[in-house]
């Protein structure tokens, strides 16, 4: 089973790797593309540790593996701003004071490689875990992110 978890994981880095290096898309294509790709797995997640949906320590592996590479993708890809008429619900205060979102990019992917490394075998130890994660989101979120109109 764990061989079947690697090889999505290698195989949703690999396309995320081709999404961000891909002909005829723009950074924020590539960077929105990445993005889509945490919240997915978040779904997933929020609903395990939310009880909506069975935990299963596998799955939220390959998730939390997933949403870290989505990150690591995405990260450079917010080097230059949006130009006029580009769509993207990211803030100026992104490119104002880089630095502080760099941070906090940082302290996601360091987030995630702790829910990694941890490998929880159970809710219990999952929520904790997937808590931070969550709430490093949520954080870039309201400082970083316009809300949907």
């Amino acid at each position: 089973m764990l061989k079947k978890i690697t090889l999505k994981t290698v195989l949703i880095t690999a396309v995320l790797a081709a999404s961000a290096t891909a002909g005829g898309h723009t950074e924020i294509e590539q960077r929105i593309g990445a993005m889509k790709a945490v919240v997915g797995e978040m779904r997933i997640l929020g609903g395990m540790a939310q009880g909506k949906v069975d935990y299963d320590n596998l799955a939220a592996l390959s998730a939390l593996e997933t949403m870290r590479n989505a990150v690591a993708t995405a990260q450079p890809l917010f080097g230059t701003p949006p130009v006029d008429g580009e769509e993207t619900r990211a803030m100026a205060a992104i490119w104002e004071d880089g630095s502080e979102f760099d941070a906090g990019i940082t302290t996601l992917l360091a987030a995630l490689d702790t829910a990694i490394a941890a490998e929880p075998a159970d809710l219990a130890s999952f929520g904790p875990l997937f808590g931070a994660v969550a709430g490093t989101c949520k954080a870039c979120h309201e400082n970083y992110r316009a809300p949907e109109e």
